[in-house]
């Protein structure tokens, strides 16, 4: 029966037309496993965005070399100038700004409240974009947002997104499917569709999946996935199985003949993978530069686009302060901030109301202050009082 129940979340479902965050219709009744398993069909899609304007994505190119630039030695000041940039992008229509700024904002770099995650996501989805379940997902799952917490809600919006093409909500459910006694066909079809979309997680758990059922071309062309996508283990799976280990290798071995120059190039791209795999690589081009057999190996210099563009670091077009008050002024967004202004969708009375102060810099007024980790906010800890900060000092966290 429990098996039933989770099988029956991740069916295919529809939403109430009439709002977008009407919850998902549930069946009524628990089908049979059977029947539930006959209607866990998958269609790969890949994920779809709207073309952003040519204005709002030169504050988006801008935001995103300044966050590639702040990884290793953040600078919380650097960060307020993404999430600033981010925001005007995202409210002007540009969705890849939308969730990094939400990605962002989950991982503790920007400040962005329960109801702003909804709404954004909310846009996401009018718009047909995948990544807005995904997050309603997230939020179901934890009880965040302003959502209560549903499991079983959680991983029908998982399913929402992916079947609408969002790679992540694919691996994720791709994995719940993958025991032998779900629907390990389903899985595999999830994973090699989040693998073609640069998920490299997917890719390698395909990889080895498909190794382990002697399917080994197949698993060939899922490590090379993996390595396209920047998954520094793929590539390291990739140099062993043409190292010609023995076939009573189980880790190893892919049936392939000794290529010696084939295992050097993966294990070149295999370090650089794992020096910087903190910055997200990739290798869109593996397949011109170490095609999988029969293909002959074409002469190739070493270098990786990748690396050559993170190293030479050039910057893209600065936005001017009159583009930046220009598409602010469009959206009524404070362009200090990039916060609604009043008459704004992104308006939040919270706004006004509570200054903010990031940690590191002069509180702008003596008081009490609230921590706000992770954009979740707490004004008291267990049997500790809220703290104090002067005008004078910086806020900690």
């Amino acid at each position: 029966m429990r098996l039933a129940l989770l099988l029956s979340c991740l069916l295919l479902t529809a939403c109430d037309s009439r709002s977008t965050f009407t919850y998902m219709k549930k069946d009524p009744q628990v089908k049979s496993l059977n029947e539930i398993k006959a209607d866990l069909a998958f269609s790969c899609v890949h994920e779809q965005f709207p073309t952003p304007s040519a204005e709002s994505d030169v504050l988006f190119q801008y935001a995103r070399w300044l966050q590639k630039n702040n990884q290793l030695k953040e600078d919380k000041s650097v960060d307020v100038e993404i999430e600033r940039l981010y925001r005007i992008a995202a409210e002007n229509g540009h969705y890849k700004a939308n969730i990094n700024l939400q990605n962002g904002a989950m991982r503790g770099h920007f400040q962005l409240r329960g109801d702003e995650h909804l709404r954004l996501s909310e846009r996401l989805i009018s718009e047909g974009v995948a990544t807005g379940y995904y997050f309603v997902g997230i939020f179901l799952q934890q009880g965040s947002a302003g959502l209560k917490q549903d499991p079983e809600m959680a991983l029908r919006y998982y399913r929402k997104a992916a079947d609408h093409g969002n790679a992540q909500a694919q691996y994720y459910v791709g994995d719940k499917l993958a025991p032998s006694d779900m629907a390990p066909d389903i899985a595999r079809q999830m994973r090699r569709c989040a693998a073609e979309q640069g998920h490299g997680e997917a890719a390698i758990e395909l990889g080895i999946n498909l190794k382990n059922k002697k399917l080994y071309q197949e698993a060939l062309e899922a490590y090379q996935l993996g390595v396209a996508a920047g998954d520094e283990t793929s590539a390291y799976a990739l140099e062993q199985g043409f190292r010609n280990p023995l076939s009573t290798n189980e880790l190893h071995y892919l049936a392939q003949q000794e290529d010696l120059e084939r295992a050097e190039r993966y294990e070149k791209i295999s370090k650089v993978l794992g020096n910087y795999s903190y910055a997200k690589p990739n290798v869109p081009e593996i397949n011109e530069i170490l095609p999988l057999p029969p293909a002959k190996l074409p002469a190739w210099d070493g270098k990786l686009q990748w690396l050559e563009e993170r190293l030479a670091n050039i910057p893209p077009e600065k936005p001017s302060t009159a583009l930046i008050n220009q598409l602010s002024k469009a959206k009524l967004l404070d362009p200090a901030t990039g916060r609604g202004l009043p008459g704004s969708p992104a308006f939040s009375q919270a706004h006004l109301s509570a200054p903010y102060c990031y940690s590191g810099q002069v509180c702008p007024q003596t008081g009490y202050w609230k921590a706000d980790i992770g954009g979740q906010l707490f004004s008291r800890l267990e049997g500790a009082q809220v703290p104090v900060s002067r005008k004078a000092k910086s806020c900690q966290p």
